[in-house]
């Protein structure tokens, strides 16, 4: 039994699944701010753009306002 598979569309379809694949990896790598091709675990996994070191926000203490009595 022939089988007959038309291989033009399959393999545009394939094609366009593997760009769209490769697309979003690149694309939520430098959204995250990493650096799509450096290899796993890489310690230089961090694009640079300028920007300052995150620094840890200094603690705010919470403001404790006492409750005013009420002359209703």
């Amino acid at each position: 039994m022939l089988v007959l598979v038309p291989f033009k569309p399959v393999v545009i379809v394939f094609g366009f699944i593997a760009a769209l694949m490769l697309f979003c990896y690149f694309g939520t790598a430098l959204v995250e701010g990493k650096n799509p091709f450096a290899p796993y675990g890489d310690v230089a996994n961090r694009v640079t753009f300028g920007q300052p070191a995150a620094h840890s926000a200094p603690e705010h203490k919470p403001i404790h306002k006492p409750n005013s009595a009420k002359s209703d």
